[in-house]
């Protein structure tokens, strides 16, 4: 797991140490740069797979047809060494990275969907003058790139183009009103013009004079045919396929261990590794310590610490407790810096400290449990969609009705934020309606914390347009959950939770891996009907029959719980008055973006339990924080 970056243009080779500069905090095991004429690759190295000089990048393959840099873990890469070595490859090492650079070379792009992984990567075909760059179908690993009248330069992190001259970084006002809206920014988006992101399971090709090529590598979600299996076969399936997927993500020539909740998914994945593992002392597992059961019940989640402590006796290995001081947020304009986009959640600061005390345990790599609820269906807004085949024969009127309600539901509660978000889009087209879910602000509230001039330069743009516009590009006849499954997997998790994951582990330099993602699993779970996944009221129904008799009750009949802090006590408190001072002193309406007098009124409003704006209003915070930082303004 690494960073990278480079060029292909007319730019100054010192361009490459200082990106790599500007990357160093991703990795502890060295570095390296190539260029020559106008096209340059560098890198920063976290050794995990073959930590000799051998697998030292950028990496050229033996006949000196490509070079590389990569970022990433190819988890089938020995079954694709065969391959290489029976077309003659000779290996001069044990690395992936060898094995990928090597494949380039062999078969060209034609080898991309071969690949089993998480990864971004960069290679040069100096006989072609091309340069490919590319990210793993699930957009485990950030990929960013920019187009200046130099040419095109291409990162891990926003942090390294910072240092490309002649990046457009006005505000992309979609972008930031993504954030406030949805916490991400989808797709390509970010929060400045001038840099786009690499989308999952897309190829970019460019040659300098030439305009940019995209291809994509990966299949469209939810393109195979559903079958028909029984209950018996689709539980021997998801234990065949989920044993697989934590086996291959084992391998590493570094200490390894996990993440461990207490919940179904992060406790699947410690069974497997321990099973596939020679004693559980080598699956050493990590988690936070007790948050107090007296603001979860008002976050409207349990606390997980019991549950984890459950777990690791039954699992028989060690539970390493790091402590979460709420204090953490004091550093809020670091998080922001290393998220490298202004995202509006305390999650990452549960990531970080995590991962911060497996560095300092000597361990490198941790499995996550992230993913089972986005192909699984998991999260409640797959039980809200039960309320669907109501909407199509209610009358106009009364759902129109009911989206009127849905503003005097209070939102001081967890159920009364649920019951509000339910009806709140009722009356809308079915598109408008699925991707509605992952919105956390009515439309007129969120607009009235913006400046004239910013809502000017937005136009008519809506967030929710790249997740409606998404579900064009599914095939015919995909199901509505199937569809919200597509919006987790393309923008909730790829934008928000792989994202933020990736930036928190790599700033402790420690890899995260996702079994849940193995695209072998995913596939497996496309074929699924929605029965075996949403059943009535019951989420991931067919993983947690998969998964009885495996894991304990307890476990698996547990209420579902969230990951985080406790914003609303924290809003209501030091990060509201954090606002306060920002609006009094001018530096909300100096960012060109916000009106202060309405970020005031809806803080007020927040406070009086009229309105839930508590996501929106730590993404005011973010994004002041962001511009400042990035921008300077």
């Amino acid at each position: 797991m690494c960073g990278i970056a480079g060029y292909l243009g007319k730019f100054e080779p010192e361009l490459l140490e200082q990106m790599n500069t500007a990357q160093s905090h991703r990795v502890p095991d060295g570095s390296g740069l190539w260029s020559e004429g106008r096209v340059g690759l560098s890198h920063v190295r976290l050794a995990i797979i073959d930590l000799t000089d051998a697998g030292l990048q950028p990496m050229w393959d033996e006949r000196r047809k490509v070079v590389i840099s990569f970022n990433g873990e190819i988890y089938n890469y020995r079954e694709l060494r065969r391959r290489c070595e029976r077309a003659g490859v000779v290996f001069r090492g044990e690395s992936d990275t060898e094995v990928l650079v090597n494949l380039l070379a062999t078969f060209g792009t034609d080898c991309l969907p071969w690949l089993n992984g998480i990864f971004a990567f960069a290679a040069w075909f100096p006989a072609e003058q091309r340069m490919i760059i590319a990210r793993d179908a699930a957009g485990t690993k950030p990929l960013y790139w920019a187009k200046t009248e130099g040419g095109y330069a291409f990162a891990s992190e926003i942090k390294a183009l910072r240092c490309v001259p002649g990046i457009d970084y006005a505000l992309d006002p979609l972008g930031i009103a993504s954030y406030l809206s949805l916490l991400y920014a989808p797709g390509t988006l970010t929060p400045v013009k001038g840099i786009r992101k690499v989308l999952p399971g897309t190829c970019l090709e460019w040659k300098e004079g030439c305009e940019g090529i995209t291809h994509s590598f990966s299949p469209k979600h939810y393109a195979q045919e559903v079958q028909d299996f029984t209950k018996r076969d689709a539980i021997e399936g998801c234990r065949h396929y989920l044993n697989q997927a934590v086996k291959r993500q084992l391998m590493s020539d570094v200490p390894l261990g996990g993440f461990l909740s207490g919940g179904t998914d992060s406790s699947a994945i410690a069974h497997y590794a321990i099973k596939n593992l020679s004693s559980p002392a080598q699956y050493p597992c990590f988690t936070v310590g007790s948050t107090g059961q007296s603001y979860a019940s008002g976050e409207g989640f349990v606390d997980d610490f019991p549950y984890a402590q459950f777990a690791s006796k039954a699992f028989a290995t060690t539970l390493h407790v790091a402590k979460l001081d709420v204090k953490i947020v004091d550093r809020l304009d670091w998080i922001v810096w290393q998220l490298d986009e202004p995202t509006p959640d305390l999650a990452p600061f549960m990531a970080y400290t995590i991962c911060h005390m497996a560095q300092e345990g000597g361990i490198k790599v941790l499995l996550s449990g992230a993913g089972g609820d986005d192909i699984f269906s998991g999260y409640r807004r797959h039980v809200a969609l039960n309320s669907e085949t109501f909407w199509g024969w209610l009358p106009q009127g009364l759902r129109t009705g009911l989206r009127q309600m849905s503003n005097r539901v209070s939102p001081r509660t967890p159920g009364g934020r649920r019951l509000s978000k339910l009806f709140r889009h009722a009356d809308q087209a079915p598109a408008e309606r699925l991707a509605s879910y992952f919105l956390w602000l009515r439309e007129d509230s969120f607009c009235s914390i913006l400046s004239a001039e910013f809502k000017v330069a937005l136009g008519l743009h809506r967030p929710v347009e790249t997740l409606t516009n998404s579900l064009d590009d599914l095939p015919e006849g995909v199901s509505r959950l199937n569809q919200m499954l597509h919006l987790d997997r393309r923008f909730f998790l790829t934008d928000h939770n792989l994202n933020y994951t990736d930036k928190m582990a790599m700033a402790c330099g420690v890899e995260v891996r996702v079994p849940f993602l193995d695209n072998d699993l995913v596939a497996f779970t496309e074929r699924l009907p929605d029965s075996l996944k949403q059943h009535g009221t019951q989420g991931k129904y067919i993983l947690q029959a998969a998964l009885r008799g495996i894991l304990p009750e307890k476990i698996l009949d547990r209420p579902k719980s969230g990951f985080g802090l406790p914003l609303r006590q924290l809003m209501h408190g030091d990060l509201g008055r954090r606002i306060e001072e920002l609006a009094r002193n001018g530096r909300l309406d100096a960012t060109g973006v916000f009106n202060g007098q309405g970020v005031l009124d809806l803080l007020a409003a927040d406070r009086r339990g009229e309105v839930d704006a508590i996501y929106p209003l730590l993404g005011v915070l973010c994004i002041e924080s962001w511009i400042r930082q990035f921008t300077g303004k």
